[in-house]
This record gives C-alpha cells, sequence and structure tokens, in this order.
C-alpha cells in the first residue's frame, strides 16, 4: 500500500499541471486578433480609420474593425477580426 501512495500523487500532480497548462492556451488564443489588408478600400491614401472600418464590415460580415496603417509611402486600410 506504502509504494502506491507516491505515483498516485505524481499522477495527480502531472494531471494538475496538464489541466492548467491547457486552461492557460485556450485563454491566450480568444484574445487574438487576425489582420489582413482591405481588397476594397485598396487605396495608398487611407485618410479617415472610420472610412475604413465601414469597407471592412462592408466587405466581411465578421470584421470587428478598420484601421489606417502607414506602410511605406502610402497608408492602407487594414481590417482586423477575431483568430
Amino acid at each position: 500500500m506504502a509504494k502506491s501512495l507516491p505515483s498516485y500523487s505524481t499522477f495527480l500532480a502531472l494531471l494538475l499541471c496538464f489541466l492548467l497548462i491547457s486552461f492557460n492556451e485556450m485563454q491566450v488564443a480568444e484574445g487574438k486578433l487576425c489582420r489582413w489588408k482591405s481588397r476594397n478600400y485598396s487605396t495608398r491614401f487611407c485618410s479617415f480609420s472610420e472610412i475604413c472600418s465601414l469597407a471592412c464590415i462592408g466587405e466581411y460580415a465578421k470584421a470587428t474593425k478598420g484601421q489606417c496603417i502607414r506602410k511605406g509611402w502610402g497608408r492602407y486600410c487594414f481590417c482586423y477580426r477575431k483568430c
């Protein structure tokens, strides 16, 4: 009986570690945003993020927002959604 007690406690400790790691990774993945360049609003002169947001939502229904971001010499419209 004394030999089975350490193996049982080791098993429970490993199970607890596995559960903690798996729950931690799930929380990180939920809040991540994916970004892509808008196809409908592809001009290099994006000036207002509000117009970009409307273009992104019209292009893809699951888009949460749009934002004008500087890339090189121009400002492009990028759309965001939850991954």
